[in-house]
């Protein structure tokens, strides 16, 4: 009987890795991966892939529950494909309408999948994997920045802490005190040695940085080596599959949600960074983490700025 692991993955305008339920770990394992991408426009998509054996009829039977208004809505589907000669799979179902439509938040739970495929009895079922809450997009403009490679050519593994950070300014001095409410989140594009190719996001977060009056100074810092100057970090998933590198060369991708209070309609200039340590041979390093004395050091977190870019 074959044995396989089944990793669960689900995003909220990306992907978050979550616990699965009882894994299955064995020499000669498959793998089975289900991603659901819920964003706040009311849609939602769900993708299955993974490798089985070769050339089965692959059947995913998925389901989660949306709560929305207070109101629960179940939500089942199936997925059906087909294994290629070498046993590899991928199944997406897109723009399908969120049930109760766009009423608030949206949380997601109960999530469960199940994978059958046709060469064997064999079904891996009752796996549960969790969900995100799509929350409303917050209030203010929105902008990106990039593609942008000023890191060059990385070749990204999984697990590589992969780290985003910004600054902005007031473009003149005649502004009153303001907090600059920023909600951000970088993109990094890549292909697959197979010729596929996807993309991962690193939630930067929500900061309110308060500027004084006349203040024209990079926010929160200028200083490209400062430990203010990251917003956010997380770790690479499996893009291409477990163990292989993903290839960036386009760079990043900068999103950014901007409020400021009170807004008097000045206008910011706005630059962006990222970086991987390890894919630049200096290793697996959080360029947020302050108890890894290897994040101070210019030559692993000290990234170059982007183009700078003035906010619609």
């Amino acid at each position: 009987m074959l044995r396989r692991f089944l990793s669960v993955l689900a995003g909220v305008a990306g992907l978050i890795a979550v616990s699965a339920g009882p894994a299955m770990a064995q020499a000669g394992q498959h793998y089975f991966n289900v991603e659901v991408d819920a964003t706040c426009d009311c849609n939602y998509s769900i993708t299955a892939w993974g490798w089985a054996d070769a050339n089965a009829s692959i059947t995913v039977n998925y389901s989660f529950t949306v709560t929305s208004g207070g109101v629960d809505y179940q939500v089942k589907g199936q997925l059906l494909t087909n294994a290629d000669q070498f046993g590899s799979f991928k199944v997406t179902v897109s723009d399908l309408a969120l049930p109760g439509g766009c009423k608030g938040d949206s949380t997601f739970s109960n999530g469960f999948a199940s994978l059958t495929e046709s060469t064997g009895p064999d079904e891996v079922s009752g796996i549960q994997f969790g969900l995100p809450v799509c929350n409303q997009p917050p209030p203010g403009k929105t902008f990106d920045i990039g593609p942008s490679s000023m890191e060059g050519h990385l070749l990204i593994r999984p697990g590589d802490w992969v780290s985003g950070g910004y600054s902005f300014k007031f473009n003149n001095g005649s502004h009153p005190a303001s907090t600059v409410t920023v909600s951000s989140t970088l993109t990094m594009p890549f292909k697959c040695a197979d010729g596929t190719s996807g993309s991962f996001v690193i939630n930067l977060g929500t900061q309110s940085i308060p500027v004084p009056a006349g203040n024209t100074d990079w926010q929160p810092t200028g200083d490209a080596n400062s430990v203010l100057s990251w917003a956010g970090s997380g770790q690479a998933p499996a893009g291409c599959g477990p163990g292989n590198v993903m290839d960036n060369s386009k760079g990043g991708v900068f999103e950014a949600t901007v409020q400021q209070n009170p807004d008097n309609g000045s206008l910011l200039n706005w630059r962006f960074k990222y970086r991987d340590p390890n894919a630049k041979g200096k290793g697996n390093v959080n360029c947020l983490d302050t108890t890894d004395p290897r994040r101070a050091k210019a030559d692993v977190c000290g990234a170059s700025w982007s183009q700078t870019v003035t906010d619609p």
